[in-house]
């Protein structure tokens, strides 16, 4: 694992640790960004729908 990866991964833990709720809240709302960008571009979206992103990361 590179030490940039490494360092990134012991600072997730690390916020984990001293703060669950908020650093869990923030990783769902990342992969519900990501998720949500991979899912317009297969399915063919040309322009990516801010607004939609926005609210499926809100909710």
């Amino acid at each position: 694992m590179g030490s940039i990866a490494k360092k990134g991964l012991q600072q997730y833990l690390l916020q984990l640790q001293q703060h669950p709720l908020r650093t869990k809240a923030i990783t769902a709302g990342v992969l519900s960004a990501i998720s949500d960008i991979v899912a317009q571009k297969i399915t063919g979206i040309q322009k990516l729908q801010v607004r939609r992103l926005l609210l499926k990361v809100a909710a």
